[in-house]
C-alpha cells in the first residue's frame, strides 16, 4: 500500500538535519558518517535550508487543507536520512533525538499552518526507532496508544518485510474496530511476532531464543525505562505463544490459555508488542546500513540529485 512508504514533509528533514547539526556530543560520529558520502558536517545546515525553502514554497501553494500532501516524493530522501542516523547507533539511545524531532515539527506546524487540524497528518509525524527513521501511519482520528510505523528502509528478506507489513496492517484494521476485539484478533500478534523474531535471527533456532538475542541487541539503543518494559514483555512472549498454540493445560507452562487471553487484551498490551517488534526490525535495518557499504542510491553525491526534486527560486 502507498501509505506504507516513508514519505515525509520537507519540514521533517529540515528539523532533523538542524538537530543533527547542533548535536555537539555526536559531532565526531556525524562527521565520520558524512565523510563516507563526501560531505562535511556543514552540509547538514545546507540541506536543512533547502528543505525549509521547499516547505515554505509548497505551503504557500497548498495551504492548510493540502498540508498532508506536502512531501518529498523520492524514497532516497528518507533512505539518506536513515543511513546517516544508522552511523550513530553506537552513541546511545535515540529517544531524545526522536522526541525533539517530533516536538519541533509539531511546534512549527501549528505555528506556520493556520487552522491546522489535529491529529497531524502522517507526513508530519516522524519517529526514530533503533536509529531508523519512520513515519507513523495511524488511520485513527482519535488518540490511540499505538504507533504503526512505515520505515525508510527494510531488510532484504521479502518474507520478513511482508510479515512486518502484515503486522502493521493488522493494527490499522484494529483501529477501526470497537473493543472488545474478537479473541483471535488480539492474540494473533503472538504468532506473527514470534515469526518476525525467527526471521530476524534464524540462526537462533527458535523464536524464544531469537527474542532474547534481539532484546540483548536493543539494550544499548534504548533508554532504561523502555528497555525494562520491553524486556519484561518479551521475556514472557515465547511461553505465552506456546500457551495460545497448544491450549491444553500443561504444568510445564507458567500460564494457562485462558490466563493469557485474559491478560493480553486491549490497546496497552498491543502497544508494547508493536513497539518492541518495530524496534527489533528497525535495529536490524540500522545494523545493516551501518555495517555494509552505502546503498547504490547513496553513492556518487546523492544530494546533487535529491535537491533537484525541490525546485525553488533559491535552489534553481
Amino acid at each position: 500500500m502507498d501509505g506504507m512508504s516513508c514519505t515525509l514533509s520537507p519540514l521533517v528533514y529540515a528539523e532533523l538535519y538542524r538537530l543533527l547539526a547542533a548535536d555537539k556530543q555526536r559531532y565526531d560520529d556525524i562527521e565520520e558518517r558524512l565523510s563516507e558520502v563526501g560531505y562535511a558536517p556543514a552540509w547538514l545546515s545546507t540541506a536543512a535550508d533547502a528543505y525549509d525553502e521547499y516547505w515554505a514554497m509548497q505551503l504557500e501553494l497548498a495551504g492548510a487543507e493540502g498540508v498532508g500532501h506536502i512531501s518529498v516524493g523520492s524514497s532516497e530522501h528518507a533512505l539518506l536520512a536513515t543511513w546517516i542516523l544508522a552511523g550513530l547507533r553506537n552513541t546511545g539511545d535515540d529517544n531524545t533525538l526522536s522526541s525533539a524531532l517530533r516536538a519541533n515539527v509539531y511546534r512549527r506546524a501549528i505555528s506556520e499552518v493556520p487552522d491546522l487540524k489535529m491529529p497531524l497528518p502522517s507526513v508530519l509525524n516522524p519517529v526514530i526507532y533503533g536509529w531508523t527513521l519512520g513515519k507513523v501511519v495511524s488511520l485513527s482520528s482519535t488518540d490511540v496508544p499505538v504507533e504503526p510505523v512505515a520505515l525508510a528502509s527494510m531488510p532484504d528478506d521479502d518474507s520478513l518485510v511482508a510479515a512486518y507489513l502484515g503486522l502493521v496492517n493488522h493494527v490499522l484494521a484494529l483501529e477501526g474496530m470497537a473493543e472488545p476485539w474478537p479473541e483471535m484478533m488480539q492474540t494473533s500478534t503472538y504468532w506473527r511476532g514470534y515469526g518476525i523474531a525467527e526471521a530476524l535471527k534464524p540462526e537462533a533456532g527458535d523464536g524464544g531464543r531469537a527474542l532474547l538475542e534481539l532484546l540483548a541487541e536493543s539494550r544499548p539503543l534504548l533508554s532504561q525505562p523502555v528497555f525494562s518494559q520491553l524486556n519484561n514483555h518479551f521475556s514472557r512472549f515465547g511461553a505465552r505463544r506456546n500457551a495460545l498454540s497448544h491450549v491444553t493445560d500443561d504444568a510445564r507452562r507458567p500460564e494457562r490459555f485462558v490466563e493469557v487471553v485474559e491478560d493480553t487484551h486491549g490497546w496497552e498490551h498491543l502497544r508494547v508488542t508493536l513497539r518492541g517488534l518495530t524496534q527489533f526490525v528497525c535495529q536490524e535495518v540500522s545494523r545493516l546500513l551501518y555495517e555494509e557499504d552505502p546503498p547504490p542510491a547513496l553513492r556518487n553525491d546523492p544530494w546533487r540529485y535529491l535537491v533537484r526534486e525541490m525546485p525553488t527560486e533559491w535552489w534553481a
